[in-house]
């Protein structure tokens, strides 16, 4: 028996106003709350998830703006084990930074359209505020879902995201994402490929990609299913480099049950 994290998270919505504002402060208390490492680099009992305030400016449909500490906006699966389809991580979550500071601005085009930028601190660590140069790195992401008009592909829902040119000089990193999640003809089935390729000036490329099945039997219980493959040539923390690991690959079956309201049960095994 283990006791992880104790998530304590404190928001106010932003409202619907031309001029309208928000926050979130979000603490990770427990055991596992070293590994966030968002401590200024010093592993604590306590860390900060996310501390950030949203503003919104009346700029065409409206541009909002998070300032602060943030999650990334690349990847599939977050460091919250209850927004996952999982307990256990990707080897793509592995590959990929967390958490950023630093301004990112959304903005809404069209129906289904809506694109993200921002400049953040030059790290490539977890230590999001452990940022020793005056650099900056860049954030961009684009999604859209498809209209309902193309038929069977209508809802499918398309992201691409990218974390450009962070890290020292000489070793600097390119996170690159791409993920679709694709309506299936069987009531209750899900599907989602998602796509990381990290690019770094000291390593080889990495590339995994993660396929993710889900399938609704009941109001209770709901099978998931993980297949991922590729290659990791890239430090992915605790000082270790995984160096030519090529042919990787691992499924993961689980089962999620609710045995009560607000409660998720889950068993999960892994290849």
């Amino acid at each position: 028996y283990a006791l992880d994290v104790v998530s304590i998270k404190l928001a106010s919505a932003q409202g619907a106003g031309e001029w309208a504002t928000g926050y979130t402060v979000e603490l990770w208390a427990g055991p596992a709350a070293s590994d966030i490492g968002t401590n200024d680099g010093n592993s604590g009992t306590v860390e900060l998830m996310q501390a950030n305030i949203n503003l919104r400016l009346p700029v065409g449909n409206g541009i909002d703006l998070t300032v602060g500490q943030f999650g990334t906006v690349v990847g599939a699966e977050t460091y919250n084990y209850n927004e996952n389809a999982f307990h256990g991580h990707s080897f793509g979550f592995a590959l990929e930074p967390t958490h950023h500071t630093g301004i990112l601005a959304g903005y809404q085009i069209a129906d289904g359209l809506a694109i993200q930028v921002g400049a953040v601190n030059d790290s490539t660590t977890n230590a999001t505020n452990n940022n020793s140069t005056s650099s900056t790195g860049m954030l961009a992401s684009i999604s859209y879902t498809l209209p309902d008009s193309l038929g069977p592909l209508g809802g499918t829902e398309l992201y691409v995201g990218r974390v450009d040119g962070v890290g020292a000089d000489g070793s600097e990193t390119d996170y690159n994402y791409v993920s679709a999640e694709i309506p299936l003809p069987v009531d209750g089935l899900t599907y989602k490929v998602a796509w990381d390729v990290v690019e770094t000036d000291s390593a080889a490329d990495s590339n995994v990609v993660g396929h993710y099945l889900s399938y609704t039997v009941n109001d209770k219980l709901t099978v998931n299913v993980r297949h991922e493959h590729g290659n990791i040539n890239h430090d992915i923390g605790s000082g270790s480099t995984w160096d030519n690991a090529d042919g990787l690959e691992s499924t993961t079956i689980g089962l999620d049950y609710k045995l009560w309201e607000n409660v998720t049960s889950r068993v999960e095994f892994r290849t």
